[in-house]
């Protein structure tokens, strides 16, 4: 079985275990299709049928429904036998990133400590397995290949997830936090922040702490990530933690 096949299947048989399986309304053709806009990337900017088909696990004439019904639509384009995006995919982002009141609010934040510091800074929030940006600013001459709102790290090995995983509610949490023991997310809530080396990227450190709204619950984290060498861990928890605690506090005042 492929790998989207694999996620429907479990898809379908958590809607069985929620008590929803009388419902028909789970449309895999509309999956499906999500699925090949979500294989294009840095690292594979063009693909053929074949090339979405293989990655996906579904048979080339699925894809191909798939991929021309999206040409069609405008999201992709056709070069020869090869497809790539086009600039109509932003607009699926575009409805969020101005309705989210984080990433309204919080881009000005990482614009003005990443100027202070020359460093990246970033805020995120979990999507499944994942810490999502929401908000980045890097200096210019900060060379990055992945870089900008939309780039995914592993939450369970980031600076940035560890935070947002350490804040989940016991329910939401599942398996999320397997691999790490329960006492590394209570000493993250504990001291209020988390910070990680050599773990996404060797010679790369960040730390990060919680954003909460005015409730107390935490919606997001921001943080702040450089070389070892660039920023030593010394100025890491004195102030740049001190920055990203102030803010932090300053930001929750301001999301609803």
């Amino acid at each position: 079985m492929g790998r989207l096949n694999e996620q429907h299947a479990e898809a379908r048989r958590q809607r069985q275990l929620s008590g929803d399986a009388s419902r028909a309304d789970f449309s895999e053709a509309l999956a499906r299709g999500l699925a090949v806009l979500a294989e294009f990337g840095a690292e594979r900017r063009r693909m053929t049928q074949a090339d979405l088909a293989r990655r996906l696990g579904l048979s080339r004439a699925t894809v191909r429904r798939a991929v021309l019904t999206l040409e069609h639509l405008g999201y992709l384009t056709a070069d020869g036998r090869t497809y790539e995006l086009t600039p109509r995919v932003l607009g699926l982002a575009e409805g969020y990133l101005s309705s989210n009141t984080v990433s309204t609010v919080v881009q000005p934040v990482c614009d003005r400590i990443s100027r202070h510091f020359k460093a990246l800074c970033s805020a995120a929030v979990l999507d499944g397995a994942d810490a999502v940006m929401v908000a980045r600013s890097a200096p210019q001459s900060l060379l990055m290949v992945h870089s900008g709102v939309g780039y995914r790290v592993p939450a369970q090995i980031s600076a940035l997830g560890k935070v947002l995983l350490a804040h989940l509610p016991p329910s939401g949490a599942g398996s999320l936090k397997e691999g790490h023991k329960n006492e590394v997310f209570e000493e993250i809530r504990r001291v209020g922040h988390c910070y990680v080396a050599n773990d996404v990227e060797s010679g790369f450190h960040s730390i990060a702490v919680p954003i909460q709204r005015w409730d107390g619950r935490v919606v997001a984290a921001l943080n702040v990530g450089g070389t070892i060498d660039q920023l030593p861990a010394a100025d890491m928890f004195g102030r740049v933690l001190e920055a990203l605690q102030q803010n932090a506090e300053e930001l929750q005042r301001q999301i609803v």
